[in-house]
């Protein structure tokens, strides 16, 4: 007998499984579920079959699982998100880095070229300067033109210009000790050029004459540059008088080519002392800085020719 029941439940399972693959007109369910987990994606399928016959009644049920890899793979998909956010965080610093560097080198480039304006077109302005005796009236000239490169149709050329004012320096000329030195920050002659520096010396002699000199250092541009540095220069004191008294203490025209030697004009050292010596400079009595200012008045006589406010200026001209 139980073999009997065992039969039947056999060959009812094989009918059951031939008429949901084979018979279209049986009546079928399907049912699918998904599990989505960090190693894949889990799809399970039911497949329902009812059989109605003279014969039998019965149902059979079929379970199908697979799973799913790829691009609905949860753990890939983090892994590339994660990967394209490396990229990108990447990039960005390289971003940041670019800007920076485009940001220094700005800041290092002298103003554009501009024609250079007649002294005289300060006259003007000097009258308006005069009435409140605080600032310089050579200021405007000195914020305009300070490091910038200009073209001069008198000379059927271009210069580069450089004022250092030297802060406090009639309390420099009153206590400093001989040979003590002040040396002005590197700047760099024009786009991608040589990098100098001014040195003024208040008390360089013991009667107390004053020197300011020049000289090149070491500069970011240097391996592009052609040596020895051959740029004719020239250093003035600045004469803070009106345009009609004016009297700037001017050196004569310098020559690097015909002034001493490879030593003070090649390309300065890549380790130790970054500057050259100077080989140029220009002397000035202590007693001509205190020369009194033409037609002063009580309220301006403070100041003289060439201290305005305790400062001294000091204007580089290098002829490119």
């Amino acid at each position: 007998m139980a073999s009997n029941v065992l039969l039947f439940l056999y060959l009812s399972t094989l009918y059951l499984t031939w008429c949901d693959a084979s018979d279209p007109s049986v009546p079928k369910l399907y049912f699918v579920d998904a599990n989505v987990t960090n190693e894949g994606v889990t799809e399970t399928q039911h497949a329902t079959c009812k059989i109605a016959t003279e014969e039998l009644v019965a149902s059979a049920r079929t379970t199908v699982t697979r799973v799913l890899t790829g691009a609905c793979n949860a753990k890939t998909i983090e892994e590339r998100l994660q990967a394209l956010e490396k990229n990108l965080t990447q990039e960005l610093d390289e971003m940041k880095t670019m800007l920076r560097s485009v940001l220094q080198i700005q800041r290092d480039l002298p103003k554009l070229p501009k024609p250079l304006r007649e002294e005289t077109n300060y006259k003007d302005r000097y009258e308006n300067y005069h009435k409140n005796p605080a600032p310089s009236p050579r200021q405007l000239e000195i914020d305009e033109f300070n490091n910038t490169i200009q073209e001069i149709l008198s000379i059927n050329g271009t210069i580069f210009l450089y004022y250092w004012q030297i802060k406090n320096f009639n309390e420099k000329l009153a206590s400093w000790k001989t040979t003590r030195s002040e040396r002005t920050s590197t700047f760099y002659i024009g786009r991608n050029g040589y990098a100098m520096y001014i040195k003024a010396t208040p008390r360089y002699f013991p009667d107390g004459t004053v020197f300011m000199g020049v000289g090149l250092t070491r500069g970011r541009h240097d391996s592009f540059l052609k040596w020895p540095f051959t740029h004719k220069m020239r250093l003035e004191v600045l004469d803070h008088s009106s345009v009609d008294h004016r009297q700037d203490r001017r050196s004569r025209i310098w020559d690097p080519s015909t002034l001493c030697s490879e030593y003070f004009w090649g390309r300065p050292k890549l380790t130790g002392e970054p500057d050259n010596p100077e080989c140029v400079g220009l002397s000035v009595p202590r007693q001509v800085l205190y020369a009194k200012l033409p037609l002063s008045s009580d309220h301006v006589s403070r100041n003289t020719r060439y201290i305005w406010n305790g400062s001294v200026t000091i204007k580089l001209t290098v002829f490119l």
